[in-house]
C-alpha cells in the first residue's frame, strides 16, 4: 500500500541517490560471469540447502548484526553493510528514508520460515535474542523513545505528512532509522552535508560531524514498513504462542502488544490496513477486528490485475505501467489471507499466488532482449523501469546508461519472488488442475490456445496447437511468450487474416493478406508495417500458410497486441471470427516456476560464492555492487525454506498452525 505522499518520497530519494549515473565498467566486469549459467544445474537437495542458509545467516550475523550490548540498538540489523569498508567507522550505511527497520523485519519473517523449515534452533534463537526484543522496545515503548518536536534537519528538508511523521505519546511507530553514531548516512554522505536530508532528531546537530554519522532517529515511518513489520508479528506470535520456555512465553505477550500498537498506530495515520489488521487480530483473538481482513475466497476480476497484466494487456494510453522492484504485496496478501482464512489457502487466493509467482518476472525477460535471464534474477528496485502503451522504451540490447551497460539487476525482486513461487507450487500440488480451472469457469466457450514456453533444459513435450475451421479457412493457433503462430490452409487465391487485440472484432489489430503468388504484407489497424516471417506454399485449389507475428512488447514491433496469460483475442477471416484464450499448459506453468526456484537458488549461491556477500546491486554504479544487503539474505533464507517444504511435499500455511 503506497500513498502518492510515498511515491513522491521514493522519487525524491531516487534522485539524491543520483541513480541514473553509472560508472565504467572493466573489462573483467564485462565479461560473462559463471553464476549467469548456474541455474542449469540439478536443483539443489535438501542437504545443499539447508548449508546455504546457514552461510546465509552466519553472514548476517558476523556483519549486519548490532550485538552491543550497552546500546538502545541492540539486535538492530542494519541494511547495508559496505564490505570495503570492514570494521571501520562507516561499516554500517543507513539510507534516511530507506529500508533498515523494512530489511530486519522480513528477515525475523524469515528467521521463522527456516526454523519451520529445518528444525534448526539457531533461527529461533538469532530471532528470540536479538530481532524481537529490539522491535518490541520501539513499538511498545516509542511514545518515550521518540519525539518529533525538535527538527535537527537541514532547512530545505523533506517534512514527513500525516501517513510518515511521528505523533507525539504514540505506541506502535517504529522509525526509518535510530542509532547511537555505529553508522553513516548515505544521503549526507554523497552530498557532503551534516544535516539530515529527511525530518530527525540529530544528537550531532551544531557539532562537527565531518563522517557524517547518525546519532537519533527519523520522525518518519509509513505504511508500507508498517506491513513489513506486520508479517514479522504474524509469523513470530504464531511461532512463540505456545512456548513453554517462560522468557519466550512473554516474549509472545510483547509481540502481541506490538500487534495492536502497529494497528493502532496505522489507524492514527491512515485507517485500516490488512496486513496490519491481521497480525493484532490474530495475537489478540479480536474476531471483530479481523473481519476488516478482505476475504480471500471470493473470486474477483482483479485476480489477474498485477504488474504484468497492467503493463502488457490492460494499460491506460500514454500512462507508464512500472515493472515490479519487489514482491511485497503478494506477501502481504498471502500473509494476511490465510490469517483470515484460519491456517487456509483458499483457491482464489491460491490461484493468485501462482499467477502472480508466474507472470511477473516476465516483465524483466521481455527487457532482456539480447540475453537469457538466469532463474531468481529481476530488476533493482530503486532502478525505476516501465512499460508505456504496452511496449518498452528500451531494451537490454540497446545498452543505455553513459557506460553502455545494461539496467542492473537487485537483490530484492528476484529472490522476493521465489518466495511466492514456492508457495504456487505448492499449491499446484494442493489443487491439481486450478489453473486450467480459470479458463473453464470464465470464458469455456472460446478457443485455448496454449502458450508453449518450455524452461531451459526441459524434457516436456511441446504444447500442441489449437485447430479451428472459419469458413473454408482450416487454421491453427499456438503462441510462444514473444510470437503468435498460425498456420492454415486455404481456398482460393487471397485471404485477409486478421488478428484482434480483444475478443469480438474489438481492439487493434493485425491485418495479415496472403496470396497464392506467394506475396503477403501485415500492417496493423494504423496502416504501419508489421514485423514477422510469412511462408506460403502453394496447392492445387489454394495455398497453405505458416504466419510468425511477433508481439507489440519486441523490439521494432509496430503495436497490435500482446500475448498475455489469459488474455483474449479473436481471429478473424472473411467474414466468420472465433474469440480465443491465450494461457500455457500447467504442466509448464509448475516447471517454470520450479525452475524460478530451484533454479534461482543456485543462481544466488553462485553469487554469494563469487562476491563473498549478497550484493544489493548489480551492474548498478555508484556503492551498490559493494553493499551486502540484509533485504537480499531474508528473502533467500524464505526461499530456501519454500524449498524444502516442497521437497518434503509441504505447504508452509499449514506450518504455522493457526488452527489450534
Amino acid at each position: 500500500m503506497r500513498s502518492i505522499a510515498s511515491t513522491l518520497l521514493f522519487v525524491l530519494v531516487a534522485a539524491i541517490f543520483g541513480l541514473c549515473f553509472f560508472r565504467e565498467a572493466s573489462a573483467a566486469e564485462k565479461a560473462t560471469p559463471k553464476w549467469t549459467t548456474a541455474d542449469r544445474q540439478p536443483s539443489p537437495t535438501a542437504t545443499e540447502t539447508r548449508a546455504f542458509m546457514k552461510s546465509l545467516l552466519r553472514y548476517v550475523e558476523e556483519h549486519h548484526l548490532k550485538k552491543n550490548e550497552k546500546s538502545e540498538q541492540r539486535g538492530l540489523v542494519y541494511e547495508y553493510f559496505d564490505t570495503r569498508r570492514a570494521g571501520q567507522f562507516d561499516q554500517w550505511v543507513q539510507g534516511e528514508a530507506l529500508d533498515t527497520m523494512h530489511d530486519g523485519a522480513w528477515l525475523a519473517a524469515a528467521l521463522v520460515n527456516a526454523y519451520r523449515a529445518t528444525g534448526d534452533p539457531v533461527y529461533k534463537d538469532f530471532l528470540v535474542r536479538w530481532q524481537l526484543p529490539f522491535y518490541c522496545k520501539m513499538l511498545n515503548h516509542s511514545d518515550r523513545l521518540f519525539s518529533a518536536k525538535r527538527d535537527d534537519a537541514r532547512p530545505t528538508a523533506h517534512r514527513f505528512n500525516r501517513e510518515h511523521l511521528f505523533q507525539e505519546g504514540e505506541k506502535g511507530f517504529v522509525p526509518y532509522w535510530w542509532d547511537d553514531g555505529a553508522s553513516v548516512s548515505l544521503e549526507r554522505r554523497r552530498d557532503r552535508n551534516p544535516l539530515g536530508p529527511f525530518s530527525c532528531t540529530d544528537r550531532l546537530a551544531g557539532k562537527p560531524n565531518p563522517k557524517f554519522l547518525l546519532n537519533g532517529y527519523s520522525h518518519g515511518s509509513s505504511n508500507h514498513l508498517a506491513q513489513d513489520l506486520g508479517v514479522m508479528l504474524e509469523l513470530s506470535w504464531l511461532l512463540l504462542r505456545e512456548a513453554k520456555d517462560p522468557t519466550e512465553r512473554k516474549l509472545a505477550a510483547e509481540v502481541a502488544e506490538a500487534a495492536m500498537n502497529l494497528h493502532e498506530c496505522r489507524m492514527r495515520h491512515h485507517g485500516h490496513i490488512p496486513m496490519c489488521d491481521a497480525p493484532a487480530a490474530l495475537a489478540n483473538r479480536n474476531a471483530a477486528l479481523m473481519k476488516f481482513v478482505p476475504d480471500q475466497s471470493i473470486s474477483v476480476a482483479a485476480e489477474l490485475a498485477n504488474h504484468y497484466y497492467r503493463a502488457l494487456y490492460d494499460f491506460k494510453p500514454g500512462q507508464r505501467q512500472a515493472f515490479p522492484g519487489f514482491a511485497d504485496d503478494q506477501e502481504y496478501r498471502y500473509y494476511f489471507g490465510i490469517a483470515r482464512h484460519g491456517g487456509r489457502l483458499p483457491r482464489p487466493l491460491a490461484f493468485k499466488t501462482i499467477y502472480d509467482a508466474y507472470t511477473e518476472p516476465l516483465l524483466y525477460r521481455y527487457y532482456s532482449d539480447d540475453a537469457e535471464v538466469p532463474a531468481g534474477i529481476n530488476r533493482f528496485d530503486l532502478h525505476p523501469y516501465f512499460a508505456v502503451d504496452g511496449r518498452l522504451p528500451d531494451y537490454r540490447s540497446d545498452r543505455k546508461g553513459p557506460s553502455g551497460q545494461p539496467r542492473p539487476i537487485g537483490s530484492r525482486m528476484g529472490p522476493q519472488n521465489m518466495v511466492c513461487c514456492g508457495w504456487a507450487l505448492q499449491a499446484l500440488r494442493t489443487y491439481p488442475g486450478i489453473w486450467e480451472e480459470h479458463y473453464q469457469c470464465t470464458f469455456p466457450q472460446d478457443l485455448r490456445v496454449y502458450i508453449d514456453e518450455r524452461p531451459p533444459q526441459s524434457s516436456l513435450d511441446p504444447a500442441p496447437a489449437a485447430a479451428l475451421q472459419l469458413g473454408s479457412v482450416k487454421l491453427e493457433l499456438l503462441s510462444s511468450r514473444n510470437t503468435l503462430h498460425v498456420k492454415g490452409q486455404v481456398k482460393g487465391d487471397t485471404l485477409t487474416l486478421k488478428l484482434f487485440s480483444r475478443p469480438d472484432g474489438q481492439g487493434h489489430h493485425a491485418a495479415v493478406t496472403l496470396r497464392k503468388d506467394k506475396s503477403s504484407e501485415a500492417i496493423n489497424d494504423r496502416g504501419e508495417k508489421l514485423q514477422g516471417k510469412i511462408t506460403i506454399l502453394s496447392a492445387e485449389d489454394g495455398f497453405c500458410f505458416d504466419v510468425e507475428l511477433p508481439y507489440a512488447i519486441i523490439k521494432g514491433q509496430k503495436f497490435w497486441s500482446n500475448g498475455v496469460e489469459f488474455g483474449r483475442y479473436s481471429v478473424q477471416a472473411g467474414e466468420a471470427r472465433r474469440n480465443f484464450y491465450l494461457m500455457s499448459p500447467e504442466r509448464q506453468v509448475k516447471a517454470r516456476l520450479q525452475h524460478e526456484l530451484a533454479g534461482g537458488l543456485r543462481t544466488w549461491e553462485a553469487i554469494f560464492k563469487e562476491r563473498g556477500y549478497i550484493p544489493t546491486g548489480l551492474d548498478a554504479g555508484a556503492d551498490w555492487e559493494y553493499l551486502s544487503d540484509t533485504g537480499g539474505y531474508a528473502h533467500l533464507l524464505s526461499a530456501a525454506s519454500q524449498w524444502l517444504f516442497v521437497l518434503d511435499g509441504k505447504n508452509d500455511w499449514e506450518q504455522h498452525h493457526l488452527q489450534r
